[in-house]
């Protein structure tokens, strides 16, 4: 609380803080994220709703299905993958290292760098075959100490994979977000031939 005797510059300076304070909380109901429930989609639906019809199709390998089941909790809110989806969505999962940081007297590394990327395709039900109608790239990356214990690499490198995957489905729901809340206008219809003026 300031004191009348206080000096004219410090009281400029709290009226300014409290001004600035009481916008922020003013703004604060001006915004909201674009997950949050009231989010509606130009096809009239709630984006979580929107979000619930895609159907995560089976990944290989253990990187994959956990993957898998992260994004289908992501998208579901814990719901489960839809069965008979209006759309499903393929991944193809890649995960490869590279060494960062070398020891200069063993040659050995120290630091490993773990990459997981994922290229994914969504296709409505039934036209698997057909153009997506979108697809996209997402990867992430985590970093691990290498240890002289195998053991240890191996639960690290499984870490680092399990936390670059996180990131991989982060992208992976915004990108699929943004296309339910933003999608492409649809093709234009071809423009129909003039008429021919009688007796060409």
């Amino acid at each position: 609380m300031s004191s009348p005797d206080a000096p004219i510059p410090a009281r400029r300076t709290f009226l300014r803080l409290a001004l600035a304070g009481g916008a922020t909380l003013a703004l604060a109901g001006c915004f909201q994220p674009m997950y949050a429930e009231k989010t509606v989609t130009p096809a009239g639906q709630p984006l979580v709703e929107m979000m619930r019809q895609v159907e995560i199709v089976k990944i290989e390998g253990k990187l994959g299905n956990d993957l898998r089941n992260d994004l289908i909790f992501e998208l579901t809110g814990g719901a489960g993958n839809p069965v008979g989806a209006p759309y499903k969505m393929f991944i193809t999962v890649v995960t490869n290292s590279a060494s960062s940081i070398v020891d200069t007297t063993s040659g050995l590394p120290q630091n490993r760098i773990i990459h997981v990327t994922a290229n994914w395709r969504v296709v409505r039900a039934g036209e698997e075959t057909k153009p997506p109608v979108l697809q996209g790239k997402s990867s992430g990356s985590a970093s691990i100490d290498v240890s002289e214990q195998r053991f240890a690499n191996w639960r690290a490198t499984r870490d680092a994979e399990s936390r670059a995957a996180r990131m991989v489905v982060e992208q992976i729901r915004a990108q699929l977000a943004a296309y339910f809340i933003n999608p492409p206008a649809p093709p234009a219809a071809p423009a129909a031939p003039a008429a021919k003026p009688p007796g060409t």
